[in-house]
């Protein structure tokens, strides 16, 4: 019998001739006994020859020099059979096998073996990114009146995802569409710029970051009814109401996180009410509701924050704007509104400056945002909506953007709610 050496050599020349078989080696099959190959080195995938093992695996085909491979490894395990082992999907130097998975971008990469020729080959998946290098490209160096930026929170999220778990607004019905706009028909002089900040400060409502989830809904809801009851308390009732009563409340008709109709969010609003964000603090979730209809702050578990209020803050009848001169006098009397605007790829990208539509990146894809207009302005004559957004303090301009004025903008002037909200007789103003 071969000592071990010879024996090695012998494996060596059957792995690079495996027609010859060497005089002191049984006849086969190995590999081709029950035509498995292994993806892995492991005693299971082995076979018995000379008082030790030989290998059907992966690691026979990494280079000519493994010596332990069975005699019959090649042509069972690279060849054509159904069980055949194939080389592996490479990545940046890196070997993957079939199933394996990797990322680029925002997108899977499958390793897969075709059922025919047995080759592998990488699947991915093609969608469009929330982050896009040609958007910020096009958009910084096109002439722009605003400045594109990669967020890198939002690296590696695909722009479909965006458009569900970072607005939430659903398209308004042809119901709602249709409700009359108020009209003020207020032939006065209107200031250059406001700001609801300056006029009322410390009554408006800081931003908030909706997080992963399509709740731009209940939170711009939230922060105008909050701004409005300070200002028509004149600051006996300044708090901040919590979108998480929405969010977890507010379930009929609504999808939570998957986002919500803003007229039956505001019927909510008005029918049931919201308590402080300090009693039900915002969770990106749907939670269980902890509140019963009929409670009491107290009976809820909530600490009131006001004088002469025992049940929850509510609103009353909601109403539509759709004219520039409209919205700004409702702002200048009674404080933010909500807005619904649509929004493209390119949106995700703002940095700074007055936000017009660039058609940078993908254009087929859109979604409904839900935003509170605090103010306007203008800048070297450029009129602007001053916005306050969902997407916490290090998106935009500190959370806030602006937005051209005048001209719907992404349809920023077509849907506007304002509603009063029912401050207790002791407080109001």
């Amino acid at each position: 019998m071969a000592n071990t050496k010879q024996l090695l050599v012998l494996f060596a020349l059957m792995c690079m001739a495996t027609a010859y078989w060497g005089p002191d080696l049984p006849p086969g099959p190995y590999c081709g006994r029950t035509r498995e190959c292994c993806n892995d080195r492991k005693d299971s995938c082995a076979h018995q020859i000379l008082n030790t093992l030989c290998y059907c695996d992966e690691f026979c085909n990494r280079t000519r020099a493994h010596d332990d491979c069975c005699p019959d490894y090649e042509p069972v395990c690279l060849g054509t059979s159904p069980g055949a082992l194939m080389l592996p999907c490479m990545h940046n130097g890196k070997s993957y096998l079939p199933e394996q998975t990797r990322t680029e971008d925002c997108n899977l990469c499958e390793c897969v073996k075709d059922p025919i020729t047995m080759k592998t080959d990488w699947r991915c998946d093609n969608d469009p990114c929330l982050m896009s290098n040609s958007v910020v490209d096009g958009v910084n160096y096109g002439g722009s009146s605003w400045r594109a930026y990669n967020y890198p929170e939002f690296r590696g999220k695909k722009l479909k995802d965006g458009l569900i778990y970072k607005l939430g607004t659903f398209p308004l019905s042809s119901e709602t569409k249709r409700v009359g706009a108020l009209r003020y028909d207020k032939d006065i002089p209107y200031p250059a710029n406001f700001d609801a900040r300056t006029r009322w400060p410390g009554f408006i409502s800081p931003i908030v970051d909706q997080g992963w989830c399509g709740s731009d809904w209940a939170v711009s809801l939230a922060g105008v009814a909050s701004d409005r009851f300070a200002i028509q308390s004149n600051g006996a009732e300044n708090m901040v109401l919590s979108p998480q009563t929405l969010l977890s409340c507010n379930l009929r008709a609504q999808r939570g996180c998957h986002g919500g109709h803003i007229d039956v969010a505001w019927n909510f609003a008005r029918g049931h009410g919201l308590v402080d964000e300090k009693c039900f603090p915002y969770k990106a979730s749907v939670t269980r509701c902890p509140f019963r209809p009929r409670n009491t702050l107290i009976q809820d578990g909530c600490t009131p924050l006001v004088k002469h209020r025992n049940f929850r803050y509510t609103v009353g009848p909601p109403g539509k704007l759709s004219h520039e001169k409209d919205i700004m006098y409702d702002i200048m009397e009674s404080g933010p509104v909500q807005a619904v605007m649509t929004v493209y790829q390119d949106f995700f990208h703002y940095r700074d400056g007055i936000y017009r539509r660039s058609y940078q990146g993908n254009n087929n894809l859109k979604g409904y945002h839900s935003v509170r207009i605090i103010g306007w302005g203008e800048d070297r004559g450029d009129k602007y909506w001053l916005v306050a957004n969902s997407w916490g303090r290090q998106w935009g301009e500190n959370g806030y953007f602006r937005i051209a004025r005048g001209s719907n903008e992404a349809d920023i002037e077509s849907f506007v709610v304002t509603a009063l909200s029912d401050v207790t007789e002791a407080n109001q103003k």
